[in-house]
């Protein structure tokens, strides 16, 4: 029986080292990105885009009606949510978090397991649903190994045997969710079909599609 007890409680005790390690690591690689991102988008707010020649007011016209917006408090024009204004270009430009360090950390299977990816962009309530997955297998785990143990069995061997088949059950459902949930990160943030959080111009917070 305590050879039993011991197996399942070294069992247990690899997945949560595992956990930890990789909370370490999603902890360091995302302080680190959030730092870079914030020195990126400091000083956002941007100034009053000036109206066509001959126009101003409430008869302004803006250089391009497609992602430009007239504001009477700025006595100009500026960019709608998710868009930007290229003065050189003189064209409307998409905007919002880039899409590649959050697809890269996705990628990588430590990272991606724990919804790096989806840390990285600023979507922790997704982020949330990874570890709220890790979390639930490991109570699983516990209860299959608790459900396998048998009350009806005769001997100490039986009941290892089925706390231990109960207990590699329950990390094969994880394991299986996991992965899917793994893949499924990959596969939303490569489509673009995921919102991130992003500044507007004057550096409010909005929600816009990755670039």
């Amino acid at each position: 029986m305590k050879k039993m007890q011991r197996r399942v409680i070294n069992e247990i005790n690899t997945i949560i080292r595992i956990i930890m390690v990789g909370l370490t690591t999603t902890i360091i690689i995302q302080l680190i990105f959030l730092l870079m991102w914030s020195t990126m988008i400091s000083g956002e707010k941007i100034d009053a885009i000036p109206c066509n020649k001959g126009t101003n007011g409430t008869g302004c016209v803006c250089p391009n009606i497609h992602c430009l917006i007239y504001n009477d408090k700025i006595n100009g024009c500026h960019p709608i949510d998710c868009w930007k204004w290229n003065s050189i270009k003189q064209s409307c430009e998409e905007t919002g978090r880039e899409m590649l360090g959050p697809l890269v950390l996705q990628g990588i299977p430590f990272t991606g397991v724990f919804g790096s990816g989806f840390g990285n962009m600023g979507r922790w309530d997704i982020f949330g649903i990874y570890w709220l997955v890790w979390g639930s297998g490991c109570c699983l785990i516990c209860l299959c190994a608790c459900v396998g143990r048998c009350p009806n069995s005769k001997t100490d061997t039986d009941q290892e045997v089925g706390v231990i088949a109960g207990a590699q059950c329950g990390s094969c459902i994880m394991s299986t969710a996991v992965v899917a949930m793994w893949i499924w990160g990959i596969v939303v943030i490569a489509n673009n079909d995921i919102e991130a959080p992003y500044k507007d111009w004057e550096g409010n917070d909005i929600m816009c599609l990755m670039i």
